[in-house]
């Protein structure tokens, strides 16, 4: 099931139509609103100053350690649903793809689609109320490794991964993964089943609380609405940085979350439970009445810091005499 030409250009249509499409009010409805949320809270940034940094033997400034954003994961309730594009076109969805459930807190059994977006430097600088971005997340970018030979009959993951490069627009962050266009292995968890079978391994890699990470594919069992949906973004985002070599940040348990929608929650560690929560956290995850969640993704770099910079954003003692 390779993504047609035809289908590809009408998912290129609906998801660059942010400005067009009817959405609601709490709707992201441009890339600007998306940076804007962002927040340089330190509970999210984790500031550490390492020590002193050299440029051609002197020292230039401040190493760094600090978390920052790379990715935005939205999932909904609706194949072609999205919180930074608006509605898309029932049409643009392959076979109707009428199959997905709403994610809903009264039961424990639930499926979504998933779009995840990678996030460049200029989010990062547009984004909350800090003039002091530091580190950015090219930083946090390491080659990504090759990906196995795609087991038949599941898509391949290289068509894929050329649907995906074909949808990216320039005012909109990177489209790394989109449910949609990974139809089959999306709702089977196909090329993940395949290769545990030819390695002969159950699907036990545990993610953290959140239960095992394989097959990475939409249902989930025994998680609530909020686990489930925070799970379902962390392994939209494996797919796309092992299978489709489509996102340059690694995806590990070093990560960390953040709801961006439908609040702004604290930080959290990828397959923590129980995730922040009222009246423990200032800013606690929430459920979303629509079943439509969204998710800041941030990893771990370390980077140098002039010594100005940093004295200006966290009045740093001043750097060792050159």
């Amino acid at each position: 099931m390779i993504p047609s030409a035809r289908l590809t250009r009408k998912l290129v249509a609906v998801l660059t139509m942010a400005h067009g499409a009817a959405s609601s009010g709490a709707d992201f409805n441009a890339p600007l609103e998306l940076a804007r949320r962002i927040n340089h809270d330190s509970s999210c940034t984790r500031v550490t100053i390492l020590g002193p940094c050299l440029c051609a033997g002197l020292p230039c400034g401040w190493r760094v350690s600090t978390f920052v954003p790379v990715a935005f994961v939205e999932t909904v309730r609706r194949p072609g649903d999205s919180l930074l594009a608006g509605a898309l076109l029932p049409d643009s969805i392959p076979g109707g793809a009428t199959g997905t459930m709403s994610s809903r807190q009264a039961n424990l059994d639930h499926t979504a689609e998933v779009h995840a977006w990678a996030l460049g430097d200029l989010a990062w600088q547009l984004g909350g109320a800090s003039p002091c971005p530091l580190c950015r997340p090219s930083d946090a970018l390491v080659p990504t490794p090759p990906a196995p030979p795609a087991p038949l009959p599941c898509e391949p993951a290289a068509s894929v991964a050329i649907a995906l490069l074909s949808a990216w627009q320039p005012w909109l962050p990177a489209l790394a993964y989109a449910s949609e266009l990974d139809e089959f292995n999306w709702r089977t968890g196909c090329r993940d089943l395949q290769w545990l079978a030819a390695m002969q391994m159950l699907p036990s890699l545990p993610l953290g609380q959140w239960g095992p990470l394989y097959p990475r594919q939409m249902r989930d069992l025994g998680t609530s609405a909020l686990v489930y949906s925070a799970k379902t973004a962390y392994r939209a985002l494996s797919i796309a940085r092992d299978q489709l070599a489509s996102f340059a940040a690694p995806v590990d348990l070093a990560g960390r979350m953040q709801q961006a929608f439908p609040a702004m929650s604290a930080c959290f560690a990828v397959g923590a439970q129980p995730l922040p929560q009222a009246p423990f956290s200032p800013r606690p995850v929430q459920v979303s009445a629509d079943g439509r969640y969204g998710w800041f993704y941030w990893r771990p770099v370390t980077c140098c810091v002039g010594a100005a910079t940093l004295a200006r954003c966290t009045q740093a003692p001043a750097p060792p005499a050159e």
